[in-house]
């Protein structure tokens, strides 16, 4: 197997277990090397098709499932701005009246 698939798929292995961890500035830092790695990949010249696509589709599965926890992840962000915001609100009011 090529080299720069070895890599591709250290690093996805590596994404993988960022995003199990939630760390996100990691998965930003692995998504660019994937980025960077799946053009290498593609740019050699004797690198094995069948493995490639293999890994090309786990890697697209990892991505699928990394943009769904994301959406979750934005989802409760979001309620938890809304009930900021509606306790500064209530704090607001309370402050007019006491």
């Amino acid at each position: 197997m090529a080299v720069a698939v070895e890599q591709l798929q250290e690093t996805h292995k590596a994404l993988i277990t960022a995003v199990q961890a939630g760390d996100w500035q990691q998965v930003g830092e692995l998504d660019r090397l994937c980025r960077e790695q799946v053009q290498q990949a593609m740019a050699q010249p004797d690198r094995d098709e069948v493995a490639l696509a293999e890994l090309l589709s786990s890697l697209s599965e990892t991505y699928r499932e990394v943009i769904g926890l994301c959406q979750a992840v934005q989802g409760k962000l979001a309620e938890e701005l809304q009930g900021v915001q509606r306790s500064r609100q209530g704090a607001k009011v309370y402050q007019m009246f006491s």
